[in-house]
């Protein structure tokens, strides 16, 4: 299929359904989500669609992101990778030797992994995703058992919690499926990872969210926290018509 019959198509799909991921693409049409990927990002750069999340949504789509919206997280690890990149970068500053740091599920936070290396400092986490790519030789590691979930290749619900208040952080990095810049409301797509997230909050001394601006425009079905709740906003990009919060830290 030529390059402008599959744009052709994905038109089509998103134009049948509010959006369609990487993976379903790459099954369809046969092809590799490399050209996927070049092919989403032709269409967002004509205007046509908007990339989040590890595949596409219609243009202006102002859906509530859920458990039936969210994609796969090895689906969505590449999408906005320079941006998480520059945002991890950043806020990987904020951390010291000899801190006890909650390190959260998802394709944002697991940027901060490099970073890590020769820190001599204990992560708490309740991903299997990030687990298997954390080395700190000088550290120590603690992963939170409870109900896993292998979509996002995390551990949550009650037992997990009840694991997190036994820990007092000293910094927190939490990511999030969106966030309301009027409201300033943050989003987890599931009530039980919205929960997670703000027990977690509650035992962190300091709280960083680390978001690109693709963010900015989806909203979830729970909300765990508020911007003003957060030590430092870590972004790529602020809209600059927003409110002004203090605590946003654009990294480029």
């Amino acid at each position: 299929m030529l390059a402008k019959e599959r744009l052709l198509y994905i038109l089509k799909r998103l134009h049948d359904q509010p959006s369609i991921s990487v993976t379903d693409l790459c099954k369809e049409l046969g092809v590799s989500k490399s050209t996927i990927q070049r092919d989403l990002k032709a269409l967002e750069q004509d205007g046509k669609v908007d990339r989040a999340r590890g595949g596409a949504i219609q243009k202006n789509f102002d859906e509530t992101m859920s458990d039936l919206t969210e994609v796969p997280v090895l689906d969505k690890l590449g999408v906005h990778i320079k941006e998480k990149q520059a945002v991890c970068k950043e806020a990987a500053k904020m951390i010291n030797d000899g801190d006890l740091v909650f390190l959260d599920s998802g394709t944002t936070p697991v940027q901060l992994l490099p970073y890590l290396q020769n820190k001599r400092i204990k992560v708490v986490t309740n991903s299997f995703f990030l687990l298997s790519r954390l080395s700190i030789p000088n550290g120590s590691i603690y992963m939170l058992g409870g109900a896993y979930n292998p979509k996002y290749e995390t551990c949550y619900g009650p037992s997990t919690i009840e694991q997190i208040k036994e820990f007092r952080f000293d910094k927190v990095f939490i990511g999030a499926n969106g966030v309301d810049l009027d409201l300033g409301e943050v989003y987890a797509s599931e009530f039980e990872v919205g929960a997670l997230k703000k027990a977690v909050m509650e035992r962190g001394k300091h709280s960083y969210l680390l978001v690109d601006h693709s963010k900015f425009s989806l909203t979830g079905i729970s909300t765990f926290g508020y911007l003003n709740q957060f030590d430092k906003i870590f972004v790529d990009d602020f809209p600059t018509d927003k409110k002004n919060y203090k605590n946003i830290v654009i990294s480029k």
